[in-house]
């Protein structure tokens, strides 16, 4: 497992950016849809970035359901990013747990599946 290899975002989230809809569309656009696809593409630009970050500081991104939450508790004043309505932790690779990991691996095929 590399920091390299580890990635939370869909490979093609950019590829259904809604920006341009609300202009294109001006008068029969759904507003509700609309903001949801709007909400969607903010997380994932926004999970981009932090992640960018991490990686240069030599992290990873571990979703709050990955962690423990007693370990959540301990790492959460200094390194607990917070992105929308979710909480992601700074962590080391060598710093994970065999369940963090398995958890990591198991969350990452999810995200895969879902696309």
């Amino acid at each position: 497992m590399k920091i390299e290899d580890i990635t939370l975002i869909p490979k093609d989230y950019k590829v259904n950016d809604p920006r341009p809809l609300s202009y294109l569309y001006t008068n029969s656009i759904n507003i509700v849809s609309y903001a949801k696809k709007m909400q969607k593409f903010s997380f994932y630009q926004s999970l981009e970035i932090a992640e960018d970050l991490a990686k240069r500081q030599g992290f990873i991104l571990l979703p709050w359901e990955c962690i423990h939450w007693e370990r959540a508790k301990a790492y959460g004043k200094d390194r607990k990013v917070k992105i929308g309505r979710k909480s992601f932790f700074l962590m080391k690779i060598d710093e994970l747990t065999k369940t963090e990991k398995r958890k990591l691996e198991t969350y990452l095929e999810d995200l895969n599946e879902a696309i």
